[in-house]
């Protein structure tokens, strides 16, 4: 009797494949096409599409059907999880320069960078990651957040929209972190003194910042001497609970402004 293991094509071979020819699986992912097609739309010649898709065929992943060649059900199983790696794959790359920055004694759940949304400064664009926690907190009807910066660009907006009853905010900052808003925003005692806006004092270091919006997303950045490395922004259902049992604690250890 055979082994099961040595019946169709071997494994090693379809993940090759996989990597190999991505570009023409992600054209029949949107539906079957001609060989002509796949040419035009890969702008590839007639031999090396034709050679690709006999591959392709012989590896159980494609097939020729009435309206051209188009995935198989092991095909479109086989892309989907491949192509979802890759995304993830690329994430993690893109968040290598964070993950480099968290201190290696933090415990960071890495599901927030592979599933999440990683934002990093561009060269253009340094302000990136603040933009895109900007827009979020806009939508958002409570905000729970504790930063060694303080983040004062974005304090006065905070307040304002407390002020007009559109938010409700706890936030924990480092004592320097504290100063620095009280500079920047001249009505910081206000803001303090509204019941709905919980400013608090963290007198130990802390390691990153993470922001709660509403119990829907985190937003985790990370810093480096001081400059802002990146952020990932995550609604993965493990890494909202490691963020707000993180932020009770650093909450209830701070003391009232």
């Amino acid at each position: 009797m055979s082994n099961p293991q040595d019946v169709g094509v071997e494994r090693p071979v379809v993940a090759d494949l996989l990597d190999k020819r991505a570009d023409l699986l992600a054209c029949l992912a949107d539906g079957a096409k001609s060989q002509r097609g796949l040419r035009e739309e890969l702008d590839r010649s007639r031999s090396t599409v034709y050679k690709a898709v006999t591959e392709l065929e012989e590896a159980g992943l494609v097939t020729e059907g009435a309206d051209g060649y188009e995935l198989t059900g092991v095909g479109r199983l086989a892309w989907r999880r491949h192509d979802a790696y890759r995304a993830r794959l690329d994430r993690l790359v893109t968040a290598e320069p964070i993950l480099n920055a968290i201190p290696a004694d933090a415990r960071v759940p890495l599901s927030a960078f592979e599933h999440g949304r990683v934002i990093v400064p561009g060269r253009h664009a340094p302000e990136r990651p603040l933009d895109h926690l900007e827009t979020r907190a806009e939508g958002a009807d409570t905000l729970r957040c504790f930063s060694p910066a303080g983040m004062p660009r974005y304090f006065s907006d905070i307040h304002e929209q407390v002020a007009a009853a559109d938010l409700t905010a706890k936030l924990v900052i480092e004592d320097d972190g504290i100063d620095r808003v009280k500079t920047a925003y001249d009505h910081f005692e206000a803001a303090v003194e509204d019941p709905s806006f919980d400013v608090r004092i963290a007198d130990d270091e802390l390691p990153f910042a993470v922001v709660v919006f509403d119990e829907a997303e985190l937003g985790l950045f990370v810093y480096e001497d001081g400059s802002l490395a990146g952020a990932a922004f995550c609604d993965d259902e493990a890494v909202l609970t490691w963020g707000e049992r993180l932020f009770e604690r650093v909450h209830e250890q701070a003391r009232p402004v």
